[in-house]
């Protein structure tokens, strides 16, 4: 596998998906899309690892956690929005549409071949289940090489084995001696078979586009959990009791000073809370 040109960022990831989400085509992507993201993964996971050596209940261990945790989704999702739209084209292609596969990556193409020769052969199923011929493609002015006609085998007359074939041999030969007119000139041609032609078959429908989906916010650590807890990252108003060194978040970093009061995602504001680092504030109405 070839080396990663460039790495890949986590701001490009959360871009890519925001772009796949608003587009029905294959957008435009980086030729090393899937080693890129493969790497960012395992740069994420390095760093999620360093942080628990380090101390399993720092602040900055959970947001390294939130951070590999939110990575993995985007990554999935544009993973399932490429290969929708890609499916969608292998169909229209078997069906006779011509498709541009200019921003399709090099593991994409071979997946878009493979999966345009089974629609080809599944719609093409019925035919071969009612014995159509496929039709060979020829010149209009091309003339078909007769077949050489095998010379028949003469063999020895041998005695007749039972009475009936005996009696067959006396019967003569109908048309044998019969002279051929002067004005006959072939047996005329059997036209060819013409392919049946199918009325009233709708067109296959198209392909629809991928549902419509609720966009995620600017601050891509704010997608939801695939189970639903969105909560966790629920702002929060707190107010900071002591100065505080830099950690990161879901979204961005954090340096936080004595008296500041700011708005934290609910699981980060918890562990302030917890350890006696800040206090919440709720604002009267």
């Amino acid at each position: 596998m070839c080396p990663v040109l460039d790495p890949m960022t986590f701001d490009e990831l959360s871009e890519l998906y925001r772009v796949e989400m608003k587009s029905n085509a294959v957008t435009q992507a980086r030729k090393d899309l899937f080693r890129a993201m493969a790497g960012l993964l395992t740069s994420l996971r390095q760093e999620y690892d360093r942080q628990m050596a380090l101390d399993p209940e720092s602040i900055m261990c959970e947001g390294a956690e939130q951070r590999r945790k939110s990575a993995e989704r985007l990554v999935k999702d544009v993973m399932r929005l490429r290969t929708q739209k890609i499916c969608g084209m292998a169909l229209r292609g078997a069906t006779g549409s011509k498709n541009t596969l200019d921003n399709l990556t090099d593991e994409e193409r071979e997946y878009y071949a493979q999966v345009l020769e089974i629609s080809k052969k599944h719609i093409s199923e019925i035919d071969r289940l009612r014995g159509r011929r496929k039709t060979v493609e020829t010149h209009i002015d091309e003339i078909p090489a007769p077949a050489p006609e095998p010379e028949p085998e003469r063999p020895a007359a041998p005695a007749p084995a039972t009475a009936e074939e005996a009696m067959a041999e006396d019967v003569p030969e109908m048309f044998d001696d019969e002279p051929i007119p002067d004005d006959f000139d072939g047996f005329p041609e059997e036209p060819f078979d013409e392919p049946a032609v199918v009325t009233g078959v709708p067109e296959p429908a198209p392909v629809p586009a991928p549902p419509e989906e609720v966009p995620v916010a600017e601050a891509v650590a704010d997608v939801p959990e695939p189970n639903g807890q969105s909560s966790e990252l629920e702002p929060v108003l707190i107010r900071v009791k002591e100065d505080l060194p830099e950690f990161a978040g879901p979204a961005r970093d954090y340096k936080l000073s004595k008296e500041d009061i700011v708005t934290l995602p609910r699981v980060l504001a918890e562990v302030l809370i917890n350890a006696d680092k800040a206090a919440a504030v709720r604002p009267t109405p």
